[in-house]
Formats: structure tokens, sequence, C-alpha cells
């Protein structure tokens, strides 16, 4: 699984010079809560999170801030043919939110975020409870074997078993006299 097919594309954006109460309400209106900073050819120079405006209004509370007054400018990046668990081992490490997607030059392609990881975690979960088997397959073991031949040791089948235990212990039982 690579971040191409789950980051979120393309990616809401704000330049240096967006007054920060602008990216607060941008963020806001798109249930947001970082905005990669970019240049006009779509260099990424930065990244503001919604706890680094809420900073800024704090100290800039009646005067004007940009976000390139707020943000922060050593950003943390990934490819689009990064795995998603080198990302999200980078983003539990870094204790950060998120990761703008960048091609080798920099230019922002989209963004990797918590939500997305979680909604990948859910699509392998729920493909995992959809199919007998599939988890066991995904991780290597019954690689090969089709959903059939993986269905036969379910709980069905267990339970036919269990089934033909307690009637076999219940015919040889019947011509036992009972103890005094």
């Amino acid at each position: 699984m690579i971040i191409r097919n789950h980051m979120s594309a393309p990616p809401i954006t704000v330049a240096p010079d967006t007054d920060f109460k602008v990216a607060m309400a941008l963020m806001q209106r798109h249930r947001i809560r970082r905005l990669p900073v970019i240049e006009a050819d779509g260099t990424l120079v930065g990244i503001v999170a919604e706890r680094d405006l809420l900073g800024a209004a704090d100290r800039y509370l009646q005067s004007i801030a940009d976000v390139g007054e707020v943000m922060t400018r050593d950003v943390v990046t990934v490819a689009r043919s990064t795995p998603i668990t080198e990302a999200a081992s980078r983003m539990i490490e870094l204790k950060i939110g998120g990761l703008p997607v960048v091609d080798a030059s920099k230019k922002v392609l989209g963004i990797i975020t918590e939500t997305d990881l979680l909604k990948a975690l859910v699509g392998i979960l729920t493909d995992t409870r959809s199919e007998p088997g599939a988890a066991r397959a995904a991780a290597g073991g019954n690689a090969g074997k089709t959903k059939a031949a993986v269905g036969k040791t379910g709980p069905g089948r267990m339970r036919k078993a269990a089934k033909s235990k307690r009637q076999a212990g219940k015919s040889s039982r019947k011509g036992r006299a009972k103890a005094p």
C-alpha cells in the first residue's frame, strides 16, 4: 500500500501572504486541521496547523498577520510512492498529524493525514471481515487458496464437528447402566 492510493488530492493550500484569519476560515469551512503553504508555482514552503493559527489569534488579535509568520518552515514530506506504513511510522515518531506529498521538485501533490490512514485501516479491516481467511491471505498464510478452500475451516465446519462429537458421546452412553 502506497501513499498515492490514500492521500487527499488535490490539497487545499494557502500562500505565505494569506492572512491567518482567512486561513482559519478555510480550515473551518473544509473541516481540516492543516494547510500546505505554497508559492505561486506550487512549490512547498511550509505548513500551517490549526494550533499555529489559534496561537496567532492570541498574539495578533487586533492586527494583521500572514500565514508565513506562523507556519512551520522545516516541513517533513513524503513522495507518492512512499509505503503507507513508513508515512504512518514517521507521523507517530514525530507526533504530527499530516505530511504533504510532494514530487521531486517539491511541488505539492496532496496530503496524507491521520484521517486518511484511519480510512485505509477501516478498508483493510472491512475487507478481512467480508472474506474468510483474507487476513491470513494478506499476511502470507493460506496464499494461493481459494475462498472456498479457506472457508472449509470456518465456524460452520467447527459447529458440525462439535455436534458430531456430542452425538457420538450420547450414543456411547445409551448402553451403560446408571451408577447407584
